[in-house]
């Protein structure tokens, strides 16, 4: 059976300035819901492992219903949700989603009106940072009637990959290598080779994604690059920052 034209890998990698036998790779996790081009400077969060917690509040609502919609790359929308929901309806409610499912995703509290329902990701969704809840209100009536929603608390992804910022405190503020391809995660920090989270090449489904830990590198390739990180990853050995070449001696 001939292979579909969408399923040819076709990513290139970050070609090395020069010397590019001397590029030494290795392969790390990736968090969830990212998305970062080749050439990016990456560091690893070290802050323990957090699941994700958003919280549902609903205030002047006499009647109708409200929907959610969550997703990164892709995403999906609930059904309609009464607006005086108890934490099981809407529980019952995200886990019909296709990018969340059974087991994925806890609600306690409520019911919504009287008091807050919180949403605490879990299972295959667990310690991965999520990205926040967009609600739908056209369907509620009321004067002022609304249903917001408050990211409780961000999770945290132990051990994954992130974009390197010297300003982070999850342990990412430490450069550790240049992204060698461009990837993107789903909600569950599945790795696509490509910019949308939506599966690889051949169907393969991966979890980690390369990385150079050595090697010489155009300072004009890289993403996120600053004085920090040339420091903390090698020696310029040529140029600066932005015009140059970088030595990356290892991580």
């Amino acid at each position: 059976m001939p292979i579909a034209p969408y399923d040819i890998y076709t990513q290139s990698e970050l070609t090395p300035a020069m010397f590019p036998e001397r590029m030494l790779k290795a392969s790390l996790p990736v968090a969830a819901n990212q998305h970062m081009v080749k050439g990016t400077v990456v560091g690893v969060c070290t802050s323990a492992a957090a699941n994700d917690a958003q919280t549902l509040s609903q205030a002047s609502a006499t009647g109708g219903t409200f929907t959610i919609t969550f997703g990164f790359g892709t995403v999906y929308t609930t059904a309609p949700i009464p607006y005086n929901a108890s934490a099981a309806q809407v529980q019952t409610a995200l886990q019909a989603l296709p990018n969340i499912g059974p087991g994925n995703v806890a609600c306690t509290g409520g019911a919504l009106g009287s008091a807050g329902v919180v949403c605490t990701f879990g299972g295959n969704l667990g310690n991965q940072p999520q990205p926040i809840f967009a609600i739908n209100n056209a369907g509620l009536t009321g004067a002022g009637a609304a249903v917001s929603v408050a990211h409780t608390t961000v999770g945290i992804a132990n051990g994954a990959m992130e974009p390197y910022a010297s300003g982070n405190t999850d342990g990412s503020q430490t450069p550790v290598g240049i992204l060698v391809v461009e990837v993107a995660t789903d909600t569950q920090g599945n790795v696509t080779y490509g910019p949308l989270p939506v599966g690889n090449g051949f169907g393969a489904i991966r979890h980690i994604a390369p990385i150079a830990i050595s090697g010489y590198f155009n300072t004009a390739d890289l993403n996120g690059l600053d004085t920090n990180a040339a420091t903390k990853l090698g020696r310029l050995i040529e140029g600066t920052t932005s015009v140059g070449v970088l030595c990356v001696t290892g991580a």
